[in-house]
This record gives structure tokens, sequence and C-alpha cells, in this order.
């Protein structure tokens, strides 16, 4: 599942938030649009949100009240990110899914946490190549102590007697 209809109540509950969610190989881009939650006629126009794989900090799936609220909450590091977005305060916003697409909404949220943990995985794979294979001249450190082999102690004289 690549993409997942989203709402959500803003300004006190004056407004409401509708749109998209999608994610790619980049991060996830929340495209929404802002109405008042009275009588639907002011409308702002659609903007799109991108949060990149390593601004995502984690991803869980809510099945909500008596399983009849789902909803997805994303946790982000960096305030900016979010920053376009009404209603997200402390770097978290809960997107609020449609009962009929709650399954669609745990595979979505599984999903992207997936892709956001492969992410973390390659980003720390490139960083540990960059690391080993930027001093060359440096000998790699020995492992500490209690790794190290021990070869066992021979007695010079019992080899010279032998031949």
């Amino acid at each position: 599942m690549d993409t997942i209809p989203f709402h959500f109540d803003s300004h006190g509950g004056l407004g409401e938030v509708k749109g998209l969610a999608r994610m790619d190989e980049y991060g996830l881009e929340l495209q929404f649009s802002t109405r008042d939650a009275l009588f639907g006629v002011i409308k702002s126009d659609l903007r799109s949100l991108r949060v990149p794989f390593d601004a995502l900090l984690s991803v869980r799936y809510s099945a909500g009240f008596l399983w009849l609220m789902p909803s997805i909450q994303l946790r982000v590091r960096d305030l900016q990110v979010l920053a376009g977005l009404p209603e997200s305060e402390e770097g978290r916003v809960t997107l609020r899914i449609k009962f009929g697409d709650r399954h669609d909404g745990r595979a979505f949220a599984r999903d992207l946490d997936t892709l956001r943990s492969h992410y973390r995985v390659q980003m720390l794979d490139r960083t540990l190549d960059r690391m080993i294979h930027h001093a060359p001249d440096r000998e790699r450190p020995l492992p500490p102590e209690s790794l190290r082999v021990k070869k066992p102690a021979t007695n010079p004289g019992t080899d010279a007697e032998r031949y």
C-alpha cells in the first residue's frame, strides 16, 4: 500500500484537514487542503509537504477506541519538517483513517516503517564504510584483550631438542 487518505480536525475543531499520504523511495509526501468544519465553504488551496526518511523518527498505527477510530501517528526529528501542517505539535501529527480503510492504514504504516528502517540501515552502512575507508594509512585498532586469541606459550628448549 503506497497511498492512504487521511483527515483530522484543526483550528480547535473549526477546521478540517483532508488529504492523501503517499510514500515513495525518498520519504512521505502529505498532500492536503484545509476547509472550515461548519459549512465546508471556505477551502484552502492544495498544499504538499514532504517528510524525508531521515527526518521521520517513528510511525505507529493505532486502532483507536473500540477499534472504530484508526489513526497513524508520525513523529519527526525536526519541527521544521511539519511546519506547514496544522495541528502538528511537538514533532507529532496524528492522521485519522476512515474505518473502511483501517486494513490499508495498518499496511501503510507497516510498509512506511519498514522503508524507514531500511533507509536507516543503508545510511549506517554508508557511514561505516566512510569511516573505514576514510583513513587507509591508519592501522585498524586491536580488539579488546578479552576478545584476542591467546597463543599457547611454547618452550624453546623442547622444539630445539626434537630436531
